[in-house]
């Protein structure tokens, strides 16, 4: 990836065609979303009893935005995403009025406000906010990437923006997203050819803003401090990273069952979406969460074969970005859900309810599909043959 050069039009050779989509990605993606289904109901069903007396409540809409995102991925899976750079500029301004509009128009939520509702539908602006970054991240990169080294004549304008960007999910607040996003900015830029050093100071200045965040927002504060210490007060602030360790640790090697149980029945808080990795480990124990962590870690796997099998940067960037998109957050929500990171709300892709985040993760998925299918393929009699390119499949 040191070599970036400045994108070029896809030529094709005579003889040459397009491979098919990754299908070992696809496979992955379908399963990843039908155990969210089957994990979502089991973790919601009592609670939605409760609450709307109705114990599919939750695994309907679920199902809805899953069969929405399905629809949409082998939709757009037809369409060239090279289509992406040629409306970056009103996509820019679609997802900055969004965020000035969730801050003036959006639901207040315990003193947040991230989303925006129109009629019956919430949606969250700072979701695709993050998948904005990937594309203007590629986007940027292969059109200056022989600047990235230069701090203002490369490095400068992006930060601009992108600072911008993590400056309105910050102020909803949103912490956990803002960081997010940093984390994936420096990950590409240095990536793209952007200056370590450089990267290296940007990186030092998160610490006085973090510090200004958990002075201005308590409850941020209060977090850390569970973190540090998650018996230090079980029955208020700690409550529920306690619960999810005793949802871990009674599901053993191979947990009590699916559907059976106990800590999501009003014990473990909203188990159905952030904390829902801790159903998982109590019903399918160990086994269960090995595999969860399996399908993400060969999604991030089959993300980086597929950009070493990418011969122009946007593509290679935008395979990257979009897979550390799904993967990163995933392995951030396991950590919260097992104490190795302080709580913060952040969904298991494809497996947590939310149709925001799960649109998001479909669109980012889609990204992802359609550019291994622009990886050159070379054709023999009837059978097409991948051509060897070093470190893609073959």
């Amino acid at each position: 990836m040191k070599n970036i050069h400045p994108i070029k039009k896809e030529t094709r050779k005579e003889g040459s065609g397009v491979a098919r989509g990754d299908r070992v990605v696809l496979f992955i993606l379908l399963s990843l979303c039908l155990l969210g289904l089957i994990m979502v109901y089991s973790a919601s069903s009592a609670l939605a009893w409760k609450n709307y007396a109705d114990s599919t409540y939750f695994l309907k809409r679920q199902l809805l935005w899953t069969l929405i995102g399905i629809a949409a991925f082998f939709f757009m899976a037809q369409t060239d995403y090279h289509q992406f750079r040629e409306g970056i500029i009103p996509i820019s301004g679609i997802i900055f009025t969004l965020l000035c509009c969730v801050y003036f128009f959006g639901v207040d939520v315990n003193g947040a406000r991230r989303w925006m509702r129109i009629g019956p539908i919430s949606f969250q602006p700072s979701e695709f906010a993050k998948l904005f970054t990937v594309i203007y991240l590629a986007h940027y990169i292969a059109k200056k990437g022989d600047h990235l080294a230069k701090f203002f004549r490369g490095l400068w304008p992006v930060l601009l923006i992108l600072g911008m960007l993590s400056f309105l999910i910050w102020m909803e607040p949103d912490l956990g997203t803002t960081l997010t996003i940093a984390i994936m900015t420096v990950i590409l830029l240095f990536i793209g050819g952007a200056s370590l050093r450089h990267l290296a100071w940007l990186s030092a200045l998160a610490v006085p803003f973090v510090t200004y965040s958990l002075i201005r927002f308590p409850y941020m504060l209060q977090r850390v401090k569970t973190y540090i210490n998650p018996l230090s007060d079980p029955p208020a602030k700690s409550f529920q990273i306690n619960q999810s360790y005793i949802a871990l640790g009674s599901g053993g090697t191979f947990g009590v069952g699916l559907g059976e149980g106990q800590q999501k029945l009003f014990f473990l808080p909203q188990p159905h979406t952030d904390f829902i990795f801790s159903v998982i480990g109590e019903e399918l124990g160990f086994i269960g969460t090995f595999c969860v962590i399996v399908l993400f870690l060969s999604l991030l796997w089959k993300g980086a074969r597929i950009a070493q099998g990418i011969e122009e940067p946007f593509g290679q960037i935008l395979a990257i970005g979009t897979t550390l998109l799904i993967v990163m957050p995933a392995l951030m929500n396991m950590g919260v859900v097992t104490g190795l990171l302080p709580t913060k709300g952040l969904s298991l892709a494809f497996i947590s309810y939310g149709g925001s985040s799960l649109l998001m993760n479909w669109a980012a998925a889609e990204i992802l599909y359609r550019v291994s299918k622009d990886i050159p393929v070379r054709r023999s009699g009837k059978k097409a043959k991948i051509l060897h390119i070093e470190g893609a499949d073959s």
